[in-house]
């Protein structure tokens, strides 16, 4: 039986001479070589059967190179592929994504090569000092000192994660110092009514226009606007759901649509549909695969299953269009937000609204709250005027006249 002659196998699948099943050599982790049955005389199970195992292999050899002491000796690029996919376990796959996307400049930095463990303090303040001078691809303007620190909060949470995350750089590293402003500007109602005539005269800026408008019209952020899909809206009740999953406070809510807001989510589903979201699971901005963002481009393409990636570039010629450079999308928000503090919202009720809100925020809505309040009490009293002067003439004729009680 083992004599006689059998067939020929794939390359890396060989005969033993003393065993009926089909084998093949593996290593370990260690370099050292181990035979392995696949247990059947098959070539096309036997290869399937080797293919699973060197897969289960190298998965096993990534969690145990995760679990090494050793870890921090491993390149900072392969550190942080560990640290992000730990961190899906507790966080959005949208928040690494973008984590990722911001960690990219601390990896160029420190190249494919360099010991994570050999990271030391004059590292890192050479990497605050080159970025600062660095000129943000997108913003058009040096990284700012809040974005370089963001960098090293991830830079020092990847190597705390490999444990070599060391006490003296604990004490040495000192992030830069940010420029605090306040929460952002106020759009007047005439920039408003700019933007939009604006916009609609441009093909290119209406699909930023639309997100503006329901952005002024609810306070909800662009990336809740972003990845709004169709079974969030609903029209009649006059409201969205911003799911827990895209907000940054993680918790659910509803904001009501204002008659702006109505406005541009109608003419973001008329796009939608022409486009070919029709389905309650796609997104109401679907992603152009296609450098020409154009609804009548005959070869747009369009993927209605991925949200869009954003409209900074868009939004930014708008506003240079408008003479408003400086004000960035993120600022429609804070115009909602200052809008109702002067009509008196209560916080409660706008947080509600809006989700979160900061306490430098918070304080900030009440402070206006109370600007208005005074603004009020101001015109009131104007309008009052008259009546408190015929008052307090009466009251001065009544005290001349009258005779004082003994």
């Amino acid at each position: 039986m083992m004599n006689k002659k059998r067939s020929r196998l794939p390359r890396g699948l060989r005969w033993k001479s003393d065993s009926p099943y089909i084998w093949f050599s593996w290593r370990d982790s260690r370099g050292k070589q181990h035979q392995q049955s696949t247990e059947s005389d098959d070539s096309v199970k036997a290869f399937a059967f080797r293919t699973q195992f060197m897969e289960k292999g190298k998965d096993y050899e990534k969690r145990a190179e995760c679990q090494t002491p050793e870890m921090g000796k491993l390149p900072l690029r392969r550190v942080a592929e560990f640290y992000f996919s730990w961190k899906t376990a507790n966080c959005s796959a949208e928040t690494v994504a973008r984590e990722k996307r911001i960690f990219k400049s601390v990896e160029k930095f420190f190249g494919s090569r360099f010991p994570t463990n050999a990271i030391g303090l004059h590292h890192i303040r050479d990497y605050q000092r080159e970025r600062r001078e660095q000129i943000s691809p997108t913003m058009k303007q040096p990284v700012t000192a809040r974005t370089v620190n963001y960098e090293m909060h991830l830079l020092r949470s990847a190597m705390t994660f490999a444990g070599c995350w060391m006490p003296e750089l604990e004490v040495g590293y000192q992030p830069l110092r940010e420029i605090k402003r306040r929460a952002g500007k106020v759009a007047t109602k005439d920039q408003l009514v700019t933007i939009i005539t604006e916009a609609m005269a441009n093909e290119y800026w209406q699909l930023a226009v639309y997100c503006a408008a329901l952005a002024a019209g609810t306070g909800c952020r662009g990336g809740e606007i972003r990845h709004l899909q169709l079974r969030d809206i609903d029209l009649d009740g006059g409201k969205i759901r911003i799911v827990r999953e895209i907000a940054k406070n993680r918790k659910e809510r509803q904001p009501r649509l204002m008659a702006l807001a109505d406005w541009g989510m109608r003419q973001l589903l008329l796009r939608a549909q022409a486009l070919g979201a029709t389905e309650p699971q796609h997104y109401l901005s679907p992603l152009s695969l296609t450098r020409s963002r154009s609804a009548k481009d005959k070869n747009q393409k369009f993927d209605v299953n991925r949200p869009m990636t954003g409209w900074v570039k868009s939004w930014r010629k708008l506003m240079q269009k408008c003479n408003m450079d400086g004000f960035r999308f993120h600022d429609l928000r804070h115009t909602f937000r200052t809008l109702g503090a002067e009509a008196g919202v209560p916080l409660e009720v706008m947080m509600a609204q809006l989700g979160h809100m900061d306490r430098e925020t918070s304080l900030e809505y009440v402070h206006i709250q109370q600007q208005a309040l005074e603004r009020a009490k101001q015109l009131i009293e104007s309008e009052q005027a008259p009546v408190l002067a015929a008052a307090q003439r009466s009251s001065g004729a009544a005290d001349g006249s009258a005779t004082p009680k003994v």
